[in-house]
């Protein structure tokens, strides 16, 4: 009987590695406006984790649509400037970040970012911070946060901007906890 369970949770396991599962989406990162009106943003990978493959994201709001498919498509009756480059950063490969927080636009200069495009919140934008993460012993997970300068502007203050929504630090600090 052991033996038939064993077999059974190794079963379990080879199927579970061989479905091929993406890494979880966990909200771990936040962001508010700063006390210079800049957004600020806070890592906060699980444990003592570090995030790895760091990078920033941004597109005109209307720059997709979903097509008959339910799939999302380039617009092509978006309102982004012809010619305009989309705001991102990206860390250096390799470059690793515990816990931290950074004003989004200025990342440490330790990061080696490598820049494109205006690096400023600009309305009618969609912008998404993402990192990979690695807990020891657990499957990696991604880092995600997508906001827009409407959604900073409509933070009252002691709140800030993460799974979606607007909520309080100490809401923020429970999600990542509860997340961990």
């Amino acid at each position: 009987m052991r033996h038939r369970g064993l077999a059974t949770a190794g079963v379990l396991m080879g199927l579970g590695l061989l479905s091929g599962c993406s890494p979880a989406w966990l909200p771990l990162a936040a962001v508010w406006p700063g006390a210079d009106g800049q957004p600020v943003v806070a890592l906060r990978p699980c444990g003592d984790d570090h995030a790895k493959d760091l990078d920033l994201r941004s597109w005109a709001e209307d720059a997709f649509v979903e097509d008959e498919n339910g799939e999302l498509v380039d617009n092509p009756t978006g309102t982004a400037s012809p010619g305009q480059e989309d705001t991102s950063w990206e860390v250096a490969s390799g470059v690793e970040a515990g816990r931290t927080t950074f004003p989004l636009f200025s990342p440490s200069s330790a990061w080696q970012v490598r820049e494109t495009g205006q690096q400023k919140l600009l309305p009618g934008r969609t912008y998404a911070l993402h990192f990979t993460g690695a807990r020891t012993g657990w499957s990696p997970y991604d880092g995600n946060l997508t906001f827009s300068a409407e959604d900073l502007a409509s933070l009252r203050p002691g709140q800030v901007w993460a799974d979606g929504r607007a909520m309080s630090r100490g809401a923020f600090d429970d999600l990542v906890d509860d997340h961990c």
